[in-house]
């Protein structure tokens, strides 16, 4: 038998050696994926970069128009006056921060303890159309008021004459008051501060068997 050549037996002892020895290679350690977390109002965050916001739903507040003890023309009336504030308002004072209807509508809720028309007791109609009609008679009594709109002569003389009939049968009941004490005859002849000083006592005045207090 011939005998091997040194430097091949060698060779083969090494690549035999290899061969049993050689560890198994590992696999690369996989990267952690991050947590995904809820940030905020609903906002959630995964991947470290993908925001995804749902939304929240609130319940909602519906009010059966049949559960109120108002009539629609009560409605309407209190819609009525509310608007009429607002447009006296933005008319009359021009220089104070303009009156929205979401801020008057913001009164008459703290006023009165009430979301909506619908909420608000028969019992406190009348309570609340004075309180609305005093909003805007406040702003009618400026000094200014005459100067800044054109129709102020006539909304307080037509406001006077609807008093008179809703409150006093058609009666002209400011007549005598006027004779008496500013000497005049007719509205037509007052002039601005005699007018609304008329009006003002018009609308203190008691109607017939109304009790002690003016409506």
């Amino acid at each position: 038998m011939d005998k091997e050549d040194p430097r091949v037996a060698r060779l083969r002892s090494l690549v035999h050696g290899d061969a049993h020895t050689q560890k198994p290679r590992k696999r690369p350690a996989r990267k952690p994926q991050p947590a995904v977390r809820i940030e905020g109002d609903h906002n959630i965050v995964g991947n470290g970069n993908t925001v995804i916001h749902a939304r929240t739903v609130r319940p909602r507040n519906v009010i059966d128009p049949r559960a109120s003890e108002l009539t629609e023309v009560q409605k309407l009336k209190l819609r009525e006056l509310l608007n009429d504030w607002v447009t006296v308002h933005n008319t009359i004072r021009t220089r104070a921060r303009p009156l929205t209807h979401g801020a008057a509508w913001s009164s008459f809720q703290r006023k009165f303890r009430v979301t909506s028309y619908q909420m608000l007791p028969a019992a406190r109609f009348d309570e609340a159309v004075s309180w609305l009609l005093q909003k805007r008679a406040a702003i009618d009594g400026m000094k200014t008021a005459p100067a800044n709109d054109p129709k102020w002569r006539a909304r307080q003389i037509a406001a006077i004459h609807a008093r008179c009939k809703s409150h006093f049968g058609g009666e002209r009941v400011y007549l005598p008051y006027i004779e008496r004490n500013l000497g005049k005859t007719s509205l037509a002849d007052l002039d601005d501060a005699e007018l609304y000083r008329t009006k003002v006592w018009l609308f203190k005045k008691r109607p017939p068997d109304s009790g002690s207090k003016p409506v």
